[in-house]
């Protein structure tokens, strides 16, 4: 855990990328935000190309002077909803797609997700355990090639958590996690976590964005030891006064 915490060496927040076009940024926002929020030391940030904000996230970054020095966590599935198999080539396709896309040479915490239409625990359990060998060979040569450091699974279920971390090559888990959603806190204090949603997709602070409320949700998910960071979604650079205390 410790050997990993330090070589990933996450910032506590990281940056969620998903709603910047929802909330109608530009470049510019977005490049200043990303500049800001790196002075004071948030130097990681979560993407996915399924976001409507990719292009937008992309763009802004290339532009970046604080660019080579950012840590990604990437999201990507394979198999994805159509598919029925797991497939290394089209995993790999994707991870080299966003290597060029985000201009870097390996992605810091590759998000893997196992899909299935509808997402359910049978099937996805089934590719897991039918293609173990095919999978687990795919993330060995990932990393031997140096494209990832890191794979933490997105499991969509504690059932599916508890069988996928059993994994050699999987690192961690990333799911939700705050004072409501509490069915990933065991994995939170027994294997690496990142935590995704610290304010309830917003619920928490609704009625009350005031900052202890905001300080409480966040103090609440990193107090638990296996927590290297967790995903906030920032929109703009006036939110980012609230977040200083926690990058210290």
């Amino acid at each position: 855990m410790e050997e990993l915490k330090q070589n990933l060496s996450l910032s506590p927040i990281t940056l969620g990328t998903m709603r910047f076009a929802d909330k109608k940024l530009s470049v510019i926002d977005v490049l200043r935000l990303i500049e800001e929020g790196y002075s004071i030391g948030i130097d990681t940030h979560h993407s996915s190309y399924e976001y409507s904000s990719y292009d937008l996230y992309s763009s802004a970054i290339s532009k970046a002077s604080c660019k080579k020095s950012i840590k990604h966590i990437v999201k990507i599935s394979s198999p994805h909803f159509e598919e029925t198999k797991f497939s290394h080539l089209n995993l790999e396709t994707k991870i080299d797609n966003e290597l060029r896309k985000l201009d870097i040479d390996s992605i810091d915490v590759l998000q893997w997700l196992v899909r299935s239409k509808p997402i359910n625990d049978k099937d996805r359990l089934h590719t897991l355990i039918s293609q173990k060998d095919e999978i687990l060979n795919s993330l060995y040569k990932l990393k031997k090639k140096g494209k990832i450091k890191s794979v933490f699974s997105f499991p969509y279920s504690p059932v599916f958590a508890q069988e996928v971390i059993k994994l050699p090559h999987l690192d961690g888990v990333i799911s939700y996690l705050n004072k409501e959603e509490k069915e990933y806190e065991n994995f939170a204090k027994t294997v690496p976590f990142i935590a995704i949603r610290p304010f309830f997709a917003g619920k928490l602070i609704k009625s009350s964005k005031t900052q202890d409320v905001i300080k409480g949700c966040l103090s609440h998910v990193l107090k638990y030891q296996n927590v290297l960071s967790t995903v906030v979604g920032i929109n703009s650079v006036n939110q980012l006064e609230v977040y200083k205390e926690f990058l210290k």
